[in-house]
């Protein structure tokens, strides 16, 4: 019963103004939101200016392990009101590469693939960027901006392994004989609005 009210509450705080629910679930425990260094929670609407900021957070009590990758955590695709693409400046084409596979080495050895844990108390908050440092804007208007998180997990048949998500084989010695099976669990995108004003 305290655990479905503890998500209940935590669902309502994700709901903006609009009544949309600016986060996606990255497996069945994890939700990832985009949010603002102003106003609390996560948000639906920045200026192309803004500091956004990304969240991971558990949506229970068990702790969820995972790793972040050296580069390439995130997918990012800003789009117009016609849908075509904006082009990337050349911080967004370094930022925005395809993330590398751990070896043996990397997670045993090196500091590359960075471990984390997170549950629905204590969550990961991030700076990701300004979407004018990343993408080349330069007309006036409203435009889309989806976000995709990877993560680097032990994966089982082409799928990420829940268990090794809860028992800490993501991050703990025990995983590195895992190391080829390690892979990136993508969410689903977050999807929230861009206003660009160059005055």
């Amino acid at each position: 019963m305290k655990f479905n009210i503890c998500l209940i509450i935590l669902v309502l705080s994700l709901r903006t103004v609009s009544g949309e629910v600016n986060a996606v679930q990255v497996t069945t425990n994890l939700l990832f939101s985009l949010h603002s260094r102003e106003k609390k929670g996560p948000q639906s609407e920045f200026k192309s200016n803004d500091e956004i900021i990304w969240s991971l957070i558990g949506t229970n009590t068990n702790r969820i392990w995972y790793r972040h990758f050296p580069a390439g955590n995130f997918e990012c695709h800003l789009f117009d009101q016609n849908g075509n693409e904006m082009p990337r400046t050349k911080a967004g084409l370094d930022f925005l590469t395809f993330p590398p596979k751990p070896t043996e080495y990397d997670l045993a050895m090196t500091k590359k693939f960075v471990g984390y844990s997170v549950n629905n108390d204590h969550g990961e908050f991030r700076r990701l960027f300004r979407p004018n440092e990343i993408f080349v804007i330069t007309n006036n208007g409203i435009y889309t901006l989806q976000v995709q998180l990877r993560l680097c997990v032990i994966m089982t048949n082409g799928s990420p392994d829940l268990t090794a998500m809860i028992d800490g084989r993501n991050i703990n010695g025990r995983g590195f004989k895992f190391a080829k099976d390690f892979g990136a669990l993508t969410s689903a995108p977050v999807r929230v609005t861009i206003t660009h004003n160059n005055q």
